[in-house]
């Protein structure tokens, strides 16, 4: 193991908090600018942090907040699709990160988190009006060379089986940390698919339906007062769109696991380029590689992995 990554030890036992609803998300994220006054990171002491997991049930999908879902993120193509698109199903969870993370039992500022990466696997088909169980749980915490990295473990099921789950990591820079990492040549772009635009508002369009208010998401103003020069699109945000992307020159089937890597903030507006490559394995199995890049420096902003198994004819 390398001497820059180091784990944070975690409980070993699990505390299990039942909620009895989903937060009221403008108030959580009041409660997130209340909880981040004068928190500090407490890691520095002998003790474990507490492994929590937070447990949701019979959340039903809403076929209006779905729609508007498709329309903001594109998905204009395809609008009576049977199917709930697989990165909706990560914005179910965003009440449960906000609880967990403005709780006395997470030791680290909430506002110093930021995406750095989304694993989700893909189960089993969800429509809408299914109502899912919802659980999130501490997976873990590492020192980086980077600052702390904290991975949550997101798992949607139906009647106790699994349809979802995915693992969602965020990056908090901590002061005095220096990066030692080293620059890496930047592999070139994917042939280009499409080009797309972001308007300014997309941020705010985007928080109505998932629930993330997070400032520097919602304008220039609210963005400079926690410290970022503009507002940026929300990484998921950008996730869904090169997703809906994807869908009107490939086939992405309903079951599949994604692996994706946000690099570079977009700050709105932007126009930028989606690329795509696909890959046969053998036995069936197949990858759509993609990337979001800008379309003038082509610096990425997100890369990412798309696997699937196709039916045999």
């Amino acid at each position: 193991m390398s001497t820059d990554i180091q784990p944070i030890p975690l409980t070993e036992d699990i505390h299990t908090i039942h909620m009895a609803h989903l937060p009221l998300m403008p108030a959580m994220f009041c409660r997130l600018l209340i909880s981040a006054i004068g928190k500090q990171t407490r890691l520095s002491g002998p003790g474990r942090v507490a492994k929590v997991r937070l447990r949701l049930k019979k959340v039903t999908l809403d076929p209006e907040q779905i729609d508007r879902y498709r329309r903001v993120c594109g998905y204009a193509h395809a609008p009576d699709h049977p199917f709930v698109p697989s990165a909706f199903i990560q914005t179910l969870f965003i009440g449960l990160l906000g609880r967990y993370i403005t709780s006395d039992f997470f030791p680290i500022n909430p506002l110093g988190l930021i995406q750095t990466d989304q694993q989700f696997e893909s189960r089993y088909p969800v429509q809408m009006g299914d109502s899912l169980d919802l659980s999130c749980t501490l997976h873990d915490m590492t020192w980086t060379d980077k600052g702390i990295s904290t991975r949550f473990h997101l798992e949607a099921s139906q009647d106790g089986h699994p349809v979802w789950q995915g693992i969602s990591t965020y990056l908090t820079r901590t002061s005095g940390q220096r990066s030692t990492a080293k620059k890496m040549i930047q592999d070139p772009p994917l042939p280009i698919r499409m080009t797309i635009r972001i308007p300014s508002g997309t941020g705010r369009n985007y928080a109505r339906i998932s629930g993330d208010y997070n400032p520097h998401h919602l304008s220039d103003i609210t963005a400079r007062i926690i410290g970022f020069k503009q507002a940026m699109v929300h990484g998921m945000w950008s996730l869904a769109r090169t997703l809906a992307g994807l869908e009107t020159f490939t086939t992405v089937p309903p079951l599949f696991s994604l692996d994706v890597s946000f690099k570079l903030p977009v700050f709105m507006p932007a126009t930028l380029n989606v690329g795509c490559k696909q890959v046969i394995l053998g036995n069936g199995l197949h990858q759509i590689f993609f990337d979001l890049r800008d379309t003038f420096t082509r610096r990425p902003h997100l890369k990412g992995r798309i696997t699937h198994r196709k039916k045999e004819s």
